[in-house]
């Protein structure tokens, strides 16, 4: 079977993986994220094959989550975080926090991170709608528009949930 490519794909969450969705290239942003620029602490930290490495950290510049900056330490050079990987903080963050809350048994050891100003734990991340609920899964519904469109031009996408949500709607009269 051939792979879908998910790089043309309408959803965000595809197109997300295709750049970002294997497990050696979360780690490198994660590292990133606390201020790893070099290849060898890259390699020392994750442990990973330096061809392997090098594959990830070339399509991390080619899809521009990282540039490339010349080292200050001689013939060298950093990867470096653009906006768009920078960006990507707040995926990590919600990553960390699901693993938290769900992967760890209380007496583990566990990395945590903490606010560097208060030196307190951040408060859960948490989706939340325009008049202040706390959104779940089961309150939303999926749409498709141009990107550029305003949301109010979206089309309904059918989905199990949309067809759920129909169904408990009272019928008008005729």
């Amino acid at each position: 079977m051939k792979r879908r490519e998910l790089g043309d794909s309408a959803c965000p969450i595809d197109r997300s993986l295709f750049e970002v969705g294997d497990t050696w290239t979360l780690q490198i942003l994660r590292d990133a994220m606390h201020g790893v620029t070099r290849f060898t602490d890259f390699s020392k930290n994750i442990g990973l094959a330096t061809n392997v490495l090098t594959a990830r950290l070339q399509k991390l510049v080619a899809v521009g989550i990282f540039e490339i900056r010349e080292s200050g330490l001689g013939n060298s050079h950093e990867y470096v975080l653009t906006e768009k990987g920078r960006d990507f903080h707040t995926v990590l963050a919600a990553l960390r926090q699901w693993g938290q809350k769900h992967l760890f048994d209380d007496d583990e050891p566990m990395n945590r991170v903490i606010d560097a100003r208060t030196g307190q734990q951040p408060e859960p991340l948490t989706l939340t709608a325009a008049d202040g609920r706390e959104l779940t899964a089961d309150d939303m519904l999926l749409v498709r528009s141009r990107a550029a469109d305003p949301i109010e031009s979206a089309v309904p996408i059918d989905t199990p949930r949309r067809r759920e949500a129909r169904a408990s709607r009272p019928r008008r009269p005729a």
